[in-house]
């Protein structure tokens, strides 16, 4: 999975090439897997973590971007698209400000892969992780792209059986890219699971994704503004999101939100979301985030804006 990928990354090419004053530059937007592997790799190399921030709708602004580079950058780790706000950052840019540094870029694109077409090549990137049950996939399974000479560079990340081409006494000879990645038994199923949702997902084409989703999102974000006391992260743009709509509700409890809605059955997820330091950076502590896909339809949204209309009326607030 993604997390997996990206702690593989952080140990084997993080703690092979990062040294004492290199500077690893993080958005404050990480999922925590794209945050506390290179908290790890900092602490055991002597690099220095920097942030790039964003605005408060989650733009990275090219202000935002020469302040954060320097000439000590070595890596540069970030969300394709956040968890939380559902904005897609400027991947392109901040890969081309990376290559002039002599920067590598490791990309998340959990959140991506299965909202937008994806070319590695044109996007400039070195690295690039997902997961398989984000795109209707099973879970324990994903996917790492890394430039070949880098991969061929890295040492292995675990050890064992299937990474090898011979073992003796003293050493042994590592199998070639990507086998030398794989020790143990892999997960044959998943993988063949994988390839199955994305053989689906092609054939639905991301042209009638897309237009699902904004179809989708722009009714449940109109339809949230209509509400008292509710307020929608990030943009007010329906195109920005990427089918994530993630608010809160003024005097309620983001978990109690969620059991108010799963009552009604709407399936949602409370909580920092596993993107604590933006949370605090946007004076959030937590909320609710609703996820789109093209599978679902205008009465489940509207089911889930008739829930959302009467939370502070449950929870006793004569609303």
């Amino acid at each position: 999975n993604t997390t997996e990928s990206l702690n593989l990354i952080a140990y084997s090419y993080g703690l092979s090439k990062l040294k004492a004053g290199d500077e690893i530059l993080v958005s404050i937007m990480e999922h925590h897997s794209n945050l506390l592997p290179w908290q790890m790799a900092a602490g055991k190399t002597g690099a220095v973590l920097r942030f790039l921030e964003c605005e408060p709708d989650g733009r990275i602004s090219q202000e935002k971007l020469e302040a954060a580079f320097t000439d000590r950058t070595r890596l540069v780790a970030v969300a394709h698209v956040s968890n939380v706000l559902g904005c897609e950052n400027p991947i392109r840019r901040i890969a081309a400000m990376a290559r002039e540094r002599g920067a590598v870029v490791v990309v998340d694109a959990a959140q991506s892969a299965p909202h937008i077409p994806i070319d590695v090549q044109e996007l400039g990137v070195d690295f690039l992780a997902f997961s398989g049950h984000k795109l209707m996939g099973p879970m324990g399974i994903g996917v790492l792209y890394g430039r070949r000479e880098l991969l061929e560079e890295m040492p292995p990340f675990l050890t064992g059986g299937e990474m090898i081409d011979s073992v003796t006494r003293t050493g042994a000879v590592f199998a070639p890219i990507p086998h030398k990645f794989e020790a143990g038994t892999v997960n044959a199923a998943g993988a063949w699971g994988l390839k199955e949702a994305v053989c689906y997902l092609k054939s639905v084409g991301f042209d009638e994704v897309r237009r699902r989703e904004l179809e989708l999102t722009a009714a449940a974000l109109e339809g949230l503004k209509q509400i008292p006391h509710v307020h929608v992260l990030g943009s007010e743009k329906p195109d920005e999101h990427c089918g994530i709509v993630t608010f809160t509700v003024d005097g309620v409890h983001p978990h109690d939100v969620s059991a108010i809605l799963d009552a009604d059955g709407i399936a949602v997820r409370a909580g920092h979301h596993c993107a604590q330091p933006l949370l605090e950076y946007l004076k959030v502590p937590s909320a609710t985030r609703a996820s789109i896909y093209f599978y679902n339809t205008r009465e489940e949204i509207e089911a889930f804006l008739k829930s959302a209309a009467g939370i502070r009326r449950k929870m006793g607030y004569g609303e």
